[in-house]
């Protein structure tokens, strides 16, 4: 069996293409993946 979560990250395949768009969709479910995707920004923010 399968969740949406893996199924979403198969058809992903190549985390190069599109990484905008599953992470929009990925943030909107899993509120622990936003809280990431910021700490991230905020980081690579710091180090421009």
């Amino acid at each position: 069996m399968m969740n949406w979560f893996s199924v979403a990250c198969e058809l992903q395949r190549d985390w190069r293409n599109d990484i905008e768009g599953l992470g929009n969709l990925l943030s909107q479910r899993i509120p622990n993946y936003r809280n990431l995707m910021n700490s991230y920004s905020a980081l690579t923010a710091r180090q421009s």
